[in-house]
């Protein structure tokens, strides 16, 4: 399991030939997103509302609204909501086809087709527990306690 969110993916990555993804995350009160990198993934956060804690690489800031994070390939990287209420933000992942599978597969919206540790090795993706032991001591949270869910959306077609 990655940690507590509630992810609603909005953008998948079929639909831009594997260039990225868009995820509207929901991060519950007090729960947090275990400490991680990806090997060849760039990501970056848009905080839509209330406080998100980032650490990336050693460095901390609490992000709220209309803040912009980036997590660089390689980098190790967690957040977390310090709050009693929910935080929201839009995150895009690039390239996303593997993080893609990683991700519907580690919150039960898809039966991986291996098991969670070997998908997530093979797409390049490494937890770092003793990063996510401190912050959750330090910061009052937990990676229990959340709904973890990808709920896929489908394209919206326009048409004149």
């Amino acid at each position: 399991e990655l940690g507590s969110a509630d992810l609603h993916l909005i953008g998948r990555a079929e639909w831009a030939d594997g260039a990225f993804m868009v995820i509207d995350q929901v991060v519950p009160p007090k729960t947090i997103t275990r400490a991680h990198h990806h090997r060849d993934q760039s990501q970056a956060a848009y905080v839509l509302a209330g406080t998100i804690g980032f650490w990336v690489d050693g460095e901390e800031v609490e992000a709220g609204p209309g803040t912009y994070v980036v997590r660089p390939p390689g980098s190790v990287h967690a957040l977390w909501n310090p709050t009693d209420t929910e935080a929201r933000m839009l995150e895009v992942t690039s390239a996303a086809t593997g993080f893609q599978e990683l991700a519907l597969a580690a919150t039960g919206a898809e039966t991986p087709t291996e098991p969670l540790g070997e998908l997530a090795a093979r797409v390049g993706t490494a937890f770092d527990d003793e990063v996510t032991e401190e912050l959750c001591r330090k910061h009052g949270v937990s990676p229990e306690g959340g709904a973890v869910r990808v709920t896929p959306r489908q394209p919206v077609e326009y048409h004149e």
